[in-house]
Formats: structure tokens, C-alpha cells, sequence
């Protein structure tokens, strides 16, 4: 009885993903009906899709931009979190307070001010322009400091009394420790820039430097609309974060789990 409820709930979770099979099979917008899968014309939006058009660019630069983005955050809200954590200074609790506090800011509210430092800086049609605003954030380093309160003091203790120095201390005790938070944060940032298409629309002007969520929407216009082909890109664009999600999972669970515990 368990065993056929659990596989009726796994059937009905995967009925949008045939949905998309059956959309990105479709000869036109107006043959959608019977939601029937044709494996010959996936193939044929696939060559399309691949062989015209931008679509590897695209994806080329969503990569780019999902991992750059990722990387530094995990550098440095890693960085900050730990030190907040861990280590004593004046103003700790302040800090941390603001950093906590800027949660609560829209992203709508502060995107005029991002727009006008990255063009002061020159910015603008780069992929500087695009990651490094990104490249830390209040969530980070909120997760990643909850995560480092329930660091053993008595190991980071021991370190120091071995005279290592703080930032060997991070790096070959602390960072190991953290895999798990760090990399719940590093997959977050890369789902999260991977859809993310409000900011490269707004600093990327040109379509050499669009990222997937960009150029899939050029796909459609008003004059021209394939449904299989844009069906097609979609669940291809899908593909990378479901991968990823699945090899990162197990430490996903654990940096939910534990990242609030507190000594």
C-alpha cells in the first residue's frame, strides 16, 4: 500500500516534466493537444536548437555567470560568516545585526544603485558587471555564520595554541568543516543565477553577453512563436541545475539541517 502511494505521488511530480517533453515535441503553437511525445521531432528542435541560432552562446555565458557568481560567494560570505562566528572584534554583534537587517531590502530597491556603481565603474556590457554585485551577499553569510556556531571551539582552540594562524586555521580546519553550508551555498547561487534574468537584462546590452534566461526570451516574439522549439530550450535549460541538485543534495540536507545550531 506504501509503495503504490509513493509511486502515485512520484508519477503526478513528474507529469510536468512529460509536459514539457510533449511542448518541446510540438510541430507549431497551435498543435499542442493530446500532449503526445514524438521522439523524432525532439531530435529535430534539438539539432535546431543547437546547430542555429545563439542558444550555445547562451548557455555558455549562463555558466559563466552561475559559477563566477557561486564561487565568490562562497569565498567570501564563507569568509564573513566564519568571522563573525568565531572570532571576537568590536562591533561583532552590530555588524551582524546589519547584515541581517539588510535582508529585509527588495532586490527591486536596491537595483538603481547597483545600475548606477557598475556604470560608474565602467561596467556595463561585462561580466564583471553581471557576477562581482552578486558576488556576496546578507544570505551567505547569515547561513554560513549559523553553520560556524557549531564549530567545536576546542578544535579551533587547539590550532592556535599549535601557533597556526588565523587564516590557516580557516582554511584547514573551519572550510572542512563547513563543506556542507558551503555548499548549500554555493548550489543556491547557482540555481539562483541561473533563472536570473531582471539584472543581465538591465547591464547587458549586448546579446554576446546574455545568459539563458536573456536569449530564451528572444525565442518568441510577436510575429514569430515555435512552442516545440521553446519548450525545447526550456527543458534543456533545465537539464544543469537538476544535475547539480542531484550530486549536491546530500550536503544541501545537511547545511538546512544544521546551519542553526547554536552553541
Amino acid at each position: 500500500m506504501r509503495g503504490t502511494l509513493l509511486s502515485l505521488v512520484v508519477a503526478v511530480m513528474l507529469l510536468p516534466v512529460y509536459a514539457m517533453l510533449a511542448v518541446a515535441s510540438a510541430s507549431d503553437a497551435t498543435d499542442l493537444g493530446g500532449l503526445g511525445f514524438d521522439a523524432a521531432r525532439f531530435g529535430e528542435h534539438l539539432s535546431q536548437l543547437f546547430g542555429q541560432g545563439d542558444f550555445p552562446l547562451y548557455l555558455r555565458n549562463s555558466v559563466i555567470l552561475s559559477l563566477g557568481v557561486a564561487v565568490l560567494e562562497v569565498v567570501f560570505s564563507g569568509a564573513a560568516g566564519y568571522a563573525l562566528a568565531q572570532l571576537p572584534f568590536p562591533g561583532r554583534r552590530v555588524l551582524f545585526a546589519v547584515v541581517v537587517g539588510t535582508l529585509s531590502l527588495s532586490p527591486i530597491v536596491v537595483l538603481v544603485p547597483m545600475y548606477l556603481v557598475v556604470r560608474q565603474l565602467g561596467w556595463i556590457d561585462s561580466f564583471q558587471g553581471m557576477i562581482v554585485p552578486f558576488a556576496m551577499s546578507a544570505f551567505g553569510v547569515f547561513l554560513v555564520r549559523q553553520f560556524a556556531l557549531s564549530l567545536p571551539h576546542e578544535l579551533l582552540l587547539s590550532a592556535r595554541v599549535d601557533g597556526a594562524g588565523e587564516l590557516r586555521i580557516f582554511l584547514r580546519v573551519a572550510v572542512p568543516l563547513l563543506r556542507p553550508a558551503l555548499l548549500t551555498l554555493f548550489l543556491l547561487q547557482f540555481l539562483a543565477q541561473w533563472d536570473n534574468l531582471l539584472w543581465p537584462l538591465v547591464v547587458a546590452n549586448k546579446p554576446g553577453l546574455w545568459p539563458l534566461p536573456v536569449g530564451l526570451s528572444q525565442l518568441q516574439t510577436e510575429y514569430d512563436f515555435s512552442a516545440g522549439l521553446v519548450g525545447t530550450a526550456a527543458l534543456v535549460t533545465a537539464v544543469p541545475p537538476l544535475v547539480l541538485m542531484f550530486v549536491l543534495q546530500r550536503y544541501y540536507v545537511a547545511g538546512l539541517t544544521l546551519g542553526g545550531v547554536k552553541k
